[in-house]
């Protein structure tokens, strides 16, 4: 089976949870197909990092892109039919080589990776198309202007949101089969196409072998919290002054020697000046690898209040056998037992408490993360993953599989 890969940006390195998620799939898919990437690039060092990809054995091609300005990020949400989103991953550019790829190669099938870049699946007439969608892309919007202070933007948020729930419920129905990370992802497109195409439940997974346990944990654990993500992220940046401004306090009243690790590239303005305003939050911006701030903190939250899909976040903390605490919305898509491998906290109160319980009782702590650790390994490693996508495309009617 031959099979074309198409992503909004190159899956490397592996530095946000979409990233992980992008590579991961990309690289099961390759142990049982032949594959061939197409990615835009906005990265001066996609050239050296494509490489990464390359080491599977697969061709990549780069199509140089860039960000948007601001002017044309407003133009296209005040004027244009199409969320911003959408608009910006559509380039004459990008729609040349894969119309040129179509007519000089064979594929059995095109994997699409994102709403994003759904719109390029007419390059690929009488080819079987297949969207991960990552997650419902107008709830994220929806969500954002639920939580929005601001009168202006709240409306900007809605406006977006209801472009791209028509987007969505337009352009899913052109695919073969459609992926989500959760059941409750699948619930909502179903409903928003009406079940006119097949949804297939592909969760993100968990590298359980690279992400293990620290053997030297008891020696080197502290008394911190820990929160990891890409910080230019809004729902990231929304769950950092949320538990900043909510949550912490309320921590800090009964255990004011706690450390608070915010770990992530391109942290904003809003999060630097959390760090000045107390030298006991540390935002350390991007680092090669998280897991040596997961293992010398307590406990890892996840206090997201805007979100779609599943956390890698949790997974990759559960793998190395950590305490988590989160947010029900943190939590989504995950089929998690409160109480046993993971708390869950709602309010600033609920979720101040559940972090102080971990901090207090370490073997508590410790019974969490073996039990968060056991649980992710019979379910959610990359490998388990893989053999479902295996499945799928490899049906002779590849949209009548179904995935539980």
């Amino acid at each position: 089976m031959k099979i074309l890969f198409i992503a909004p940006r190159l899956p490397w390195p592996l530095d946000t949870g979409g990233r992980l998620r992008t590579f991961n799939l990309f690289k099961q898919l390759s142990g049982f197909a032949e594959m061939q990437m197409v990615s835009y690039s906005f990265e001066s060092r996609d050239e050296e990092w494509k490489k990464e990809i390359e080491k599977l054995g697969v061709k990549v091609t780069l199509v140089p892109a860039r960000e948007s300005t601001f002017l044309e990020r407003a133009w296209n949400i005040a004027f244009k039919t199409l969320p911003h989103s959408i608009v910006k991953y559509y380039t004459p550019s990008m729609k040349k080589v894969l119309e040129k790829l179509s007519k000089s190669e064979h594929f059995d099938a095109v994997h699409i990776d994102h709403i994003h870049m759904a719109h390029y699946n007419e390059c690929f007439k009488g080819i079987p198309c297949f969207l991960d969608a990552h997650n419902v892309e107008y709830k994220i919007w929806e969500r954002c202007g639920e939580v929005e202070p601001m009168l202006v933007k709240r409306m900007l948020y809605f406006q977006q949101s209801s472009k791209m729930k028509t987007y969505e419920a337009k352009k899913t129905k052109e695919f073969k089969g459609v992926f989500t990370c959760s059941a409750d992802d699948k619930r909502i497109l179903s409903d928003l196409t009406s079940g006119e195409v097949p949804i297939h439940v592909i969760p993100n997974g968990v590298d359980t072998e690279f992400n293990s346990p620290d053997p030297a944990q008891d020696a080197n654990e502290e008394e911190a919290i820990v929160f990891t993500g890409s910080m230019n992220w809004l729902p990231n940046e929304d769950a950092i002054t949320f538990f900043c401004g909510k949550v912490l306090p309320l921590i800090w009243e009964k255990k004011g020697s706690v450390k608070f690790y915010v770990v992530g590239k391109h942290p904003s303005a809003v999060i630097r000046e959390l760090a000045q305003r107390d030298p006991r939050v540390i935002i350390t911006g991007r680092v090669d690898d998280v897991r040596p701030y997961i293992w010398r903190s307590r406990v890892s939250i996840v206090p997201l209040r805007i979100g779609g899909g599943t956390r890698l976040k949790i997974l990759e903390a559960m793998a190395l056998s950590k305490a988590i605490v989160s947010t029900s919305i943190g939590a989504e898509g995950i089929e998690y037992t409160d109480g046993k491998n993971i708390l869950i906290g709602d309010s600033p109160r609920d979720f101040a408490d559940k972090v102080l319980l971990v901090l207090n009782d370490k073997q508590r702590s410790r019974e969490i993360g073996v039990d968060a650790r056991q649980f992710v390994c019979g379910k959610y490693d990359w490998n388990i993953i893989g053999q479902k996508l295996k499945t799928i495309y490899e049906e002779p009617t590849p949209c009548s599989a179904t995935i539980k």
